[in-house]
């Protein structure tokens, strides 16, 4: 089968190449792909300051069809459309695993970095770790079934967005734009900021009902949000961008005894004002991954058309043409890219060919 894989340690060495296929274990399905985003995380790690164990399929937000089934597998047959999620491997026993957040057990093992992954025609993953889709939503909207899992988990789960809340999220990306249209779901006026190289994705924020975006190289982001709050700030922030220039803003944005949510991934440490913690006695609430209930409920907004996922992807690419996606994520052209295996190598854009319409739902 065919691959995209990350071969050596450092920056670079992606290459796309033939691959051993894998067959089920007992407790596994193989799932034929129908579509992955490349997310922030490929891009942290193809310039390799992210753990990575090479050679190893990159790829970790995927959806497809059920190909094969093993011996133990229960409530999934071959043909099932099908979403699959991370960690790919637990333990099962320790606090994190019996209460329901196997992104916290210390022997996780993810697909997309650690094992293979799901930039390839197919891939097994533990039949616990599906959820099943339904017909009518579409491959290209479950491609991004994954990132949105990201946000329900923060919106929701983790902070709690109520009623007539200022939030602010700073960082347009996928997870920024889905967590803004999450929050706007709980009532919150929502304020979408970004920078000069965002104009795009901005405008797509405006275009899903965000209230407000803002260009934080052309105003005064800050001031704007205390004008918005009479002066307080926002009550919840959530900093998507990963950038320390923006956790500076978010420390001033945020309202005294707000909450402050870091979701974007900082390239190494980074020097900050923590005082900011204390002298304004906010709550940071740390949000990394997602759980059961997280799917269950990204699964229900995307088949109540409640969230647009599919209105983020700008470009949907075979995967021969993966170095021209991750280009347009790295250089910040694209929204966001999904690369689909069931389309012919000369096949192009074809979100753009067919006016976003997918050929593959």
């Amino acid at each position: 089968m065919r691959a995209i894989v990350k071969t050596a340690p450092g920056e670079g060495h992606l290459e796309l190449l033939e691959w051993r296929e894998p067959s089920p274990e007992p407790d596994q399905v193989k799932i034929q792909i129908a579509g992955v985003g490349i997310c922030g995380t490929d891009i942290h790690i193809v310039r390799g300051n992210w753990r990575c164990d090479p050679p190893v399929v990159l790829g970790h937000e995927w959806c497809g069809v059920v190909a094969e089934v093993g011996s133990q597998v229960r409530g999934f047959r071959e043909g099932d459309r099908v979403v699959a999620s991370n960690p790919a491997r637990t333990c099962g026993a320790c606090f994190h695993c019996v209460t329901g957040n196997p992104f916290m057990c210390a022997h996780r093992v993810s697909a997309g970095y650690m094992i293979d992954g799901a930039f390839a025609d197919f891939l097994c993953i533990d039949y616990k770790r599906c959820h099943h889709l339904p017909d009518h939503v579409s491959f290209r909207t479950a491609a991004l079934g994954e990132p949105l899992s990201v946000a329900v988990h923060a919106a929701i789960e983790r902070t709690t967005v109520r009623a007539g809340d200022l939030v602010l999220v700073s960082g347009p990306g996928c997870i920024g734009l889905l967590t803004a249209q999450v929050a706007k779901l709980q009532g919150a006026k929502v304020v979408l900021s970004g920078l000069n190289r965002d104009q795009r994705r901005l405008e797509c924020g405006k275009a899903l009902g965000v209230d407000l975006v803002v260009n934080a190289e052309q105003e005064d982001l800050v001031e704007l949000v205390h004008d918005l709050s009479g002066g307080s700030g926002a009550d919840i922030v959530y900093e998507c961008a990963g950038s320390p220039a923006s956790l500076e803003t978010c420390w001033k944005a945020v309202r005294k005894e707000g909450t402050l949510a870091p979701l974007g991934v900082q390239s190494g440490p980074i020097l900050t004002d923590i005082n900011a913690v204390m002298m304004k006695e906010l709550s940071v609430v740390g949000s990394y991954g997602y759980v059961w209930t997280s799917w269950q409920r990204a699964i229900r907004l995307m088949a109540e058309g409640l969230v647009r996922a599919d209105a983020l992807i700008s470009h949907e690419l075979p995967l021969e043409s993966f170095a021209e996606g991750f280009r347009l994520t790295q250089d910040g052209s694209a929204i966001k890219v999904v690369l689909n295996p069931l389309l012919p190598a000369d096949a192009g854009n074809a979100v753009t060919a067919n006016n976003g319409v997918n050929l593959h739902a």
